[in-house]
């Protein structure tokens, strides 16, 4: 280990967001130490949900051990680090299954639909432009108590 490497768990997931992740990558063993504290805390401030900072440290994980060979001589082998980081990748795969993680410092953010005003206005002014099928105001009567140019209605509103 790595001088200054920290690491400890408390045997209960829910006492800590470090120790719920922890308990997720399977990282609970004194004996076989995987991820320091300070990584964890990282992937927990950079990732939206405790889920998907797993999944992060997971996927580092991985990445880690491939740098590693496997070596086989006759009956006598080293670890297989492949097959683990593999495990790492598939345990990954299971807490992120849209890959939000693949891509680094992603987070799930919500999207709007929707035209801005001025969208909306040269999207009228685009005669090529396929137009939408409905607009406010398309069903008022000309001249009726729908339509904002009747001033006479309006009038009669003061």
């Amino acid at each position: 280990m790595a001088a200054g490497f920290q690491w400890d768990y408390s045997g209960d997931p829910t006492k800590s967001e470090r120790d719920e992740v922890r308990f997720l990558i399977g990282d609970t063993c004194k004996s076989d130490k995987l991820v320091d504290n300070r990584e964890i805390e990282y992937a927990i401030t950079k990732q939206a949900t405790l889920q998907l900072a797993a999944a992060m440290v997971l996927r580092t994980l991985a990445a880690r051990y491939t740098r590693y060979v496997s070596e086989k001589v006759g009956d006598v082998s080293t670890s297989n680090v492949a097959a683990r980081a593999n495990d790492f990748v598939k345990r990954a795969e299971e807490l992120d299954p849209h890959g939000i993680t693949s891509g680094g410092d992603l987070f799930a953010m919500p999207s709007f639909g929707g035209l801005s005003i001025s969208e909306k206005e040269t999207l009228d002014e685009d005669s090529d432009a396929v137009q939408p099928i409905f607009r406010k105001g398309q069903d008022d009567i000309p001249g009726g108590p729908g339509d904002i140019s009747n001033t006479d209605y309006d009038d009669r509103l003061k």
